[in-house]
């Protein structure tokens, strides 16, 4: 690793549309010196993006319990949630070369306009009875089209509006913000599912329609990717610049252009390869258990309950995630939290207690906010804001299509004779073991604390 310019990563200067949008914030210069929560600008792309997670919370939620009841079968309830997952997270590259080469306030707008569309259809539908598999699934892969191609938008929007020096804080505020998701969403989902199958995408919809409302707040922005951000005396962005004569490169070479600048980063390649495992023991655990508890009748009250509980363990961890960060390396953080999410899995291998699967997906939750906030701060704080929409999908992508293609297997799983619950459980560990053991090899074991990351090559 070698020392980097840390010049090349400093933050365009601001925007000056931010004032057409009624806000005097200076999108970059008044969070470098300022808390996050004091610049208007912050605040309504943070509302936006959080009214939009906790809409798919709720939708992430109802799919297997409503795929269960339509069909009768764990297998199609399995696949439905691969089938919405590999779809977004394929389909999320090409949505991160739009949110590079387009207004990314314009691609929010249309994200929560559709989701509100799309919601609006499911609630009404299942209201009337009318839903059946073969709707349903296509309402599914409508929604996983829709979060593919404007979803990166949001993640994109973040680098615009929060300089590199405080990308690690940013990334901590929004791992706090997905525990209170993940603590209140099972909760308020399962409620809703007990009242009604369609609550859950009827209080989706009024969710898109607060984050498109939000969304129309936020500045507008020059299409400013489309030939590039380039810092001077940045080595590692040649790859990326356009060839001389050409001020537009064509989509294709930009969707090429972030694969190849991601997949040459021997950090970024180590952490997709051990993310991409643990993913699949994540998602193995999170749908067995769903699927399990359902199969067996289980209250849905009570199915939401998991999820709160693993929110409350999310929670603590995001509290103390910034001063975890801050105060340990992150390749150790990296190591220690796999650690713990391998053993805290073994019980389940064998024993499908309600309470035990509350208490393991709990503490294996607890280090995930910490372990997220200095990786993922470290890599996209480290990425040039020109390239962020596209590294961030590739990244995204290729670490979760295994672990998106896991609960159609996990649904097999649990309906095969000689194999159920304790098999899938005993994949869960297998994977969680192998991803602990390529942390402990990888170059990502090198990462240090956040006050050292502009010396370290991705």
């Amino acid at each position: 690793m070698h020392a980097r310019n840390q010049q090349s990563d400093s933050p365009a200067p601001a925007d000056p549309a931010g004032a057409a949008a009624g806000t005097t914030d200076s999108p970059k210069t008044d969070i470098r010196t300022r808390s996050l929560w004091r610049s208007r600008t912050y605040r309504n792309w943070f509302a936006a993006d959080t009214a939009d997670v906790f809409a798919v919370s709720l939708r992430t939620f109802a799919i297997p319990l409503i795929g269960l009841a339509v069909s009768g079968s764990p297998f199609v309830a399995g696949l439905l949630v691969a089938v919405e997952s590999t779809i977004g997270l394929v389909l999320m590259t090409i949505g991160g070369a739009l949110a590079d080469r387009h207004d990314k306030r314009t691609l929010m707008i249309l994200l929560g306009l559709a989701g509100l569309a799309l919601s609006s259809i499911a609630a009404v539908l299942l209201a009337a009875n009318a839903m059946g598999t073969s709707m349903f699934s296509i309402l599914v892969v409508l929604f996983a089209v829709m979060n593919g191609l404007l979803g990166p938008a949001n993640d994109a929007m973040l680098k615009s509006i929060v300089p590199q020096e405080r990308f690690a804080k940013a990334q901590a505020v929004r791992e706090a913000r997905e525990s209170c998701v993940e603590l209140s969403g099972g909760t308020l989902g399962g409620l809703l599912y007990r009242i009604a199958g369609w609550g859950p995408f009827l209080v989706s919809a009024i969710l898109y329609l607060v984050a498109a409302i939000t969304a129309l707040t936020l500045p507008k922005r020059g299409i400013r990717a489309v030939a590039g951000i380039e810092s001077a005396g940045r080595s590692d962005e040649s790859s990326t610049r356009p060839s001389s004569g050409s001020s537009d490169p064509s989509f294709l070479r930009q969707f090429m252009d972030g694969w190849r600048w991601t997949l040459s980063r021997r950090i970024v390649l180590a952490a997709i390869i051990q993310g991409a495992v643990i993913n699949v023991a994540c998602y193995g655990s999170i749908i067995g258990v769903q699927i399990m508890l359902a199969a067996r009748g289980t209250d849905a009250a009570l199915i939401g309950l998991v999820g709160t509980a693993t929110g409350v363990a999310s929670l603590i961890g995001s509290l103390a995630a910034g001063r975890l960060v801050e105060h340990m390396r992150t390749g150790r953080l990296i190591i220690l939290t796999f650690t713990v999410f391998t053993i805290a899995m073994i019980p389940l291998v064998f024993t499908d207690s309600y309470a035990v699967a509350v208490i393991c997906m709990s503490v294996a939750s607890v280090l995930f906010p910490a372990l997220n906030a200095g990786e993922l701060g470290f890599i996209y704080g480290r990425t040039p804001e020109h390239m962020q929409g596209r590294v961030s999908t590739v990244f995204e992508t290729t670490i979760g299509v295994p672990g998106a293609l896991t609960p159609a297997l996990v649904g097999w799983l649990l309906q095969v004779p000689g194999f159920g619950f304790h098999a899938a459980m005993l994949m869960v560990v297998l994977c969680a073991a192998l991803g602990l053991l390529l942390a402990c090899v990888t170059p990502t074991r090198r990462i240090p604390k956040p006050d050292r990351w502009e010396q370290v090559e991705l």
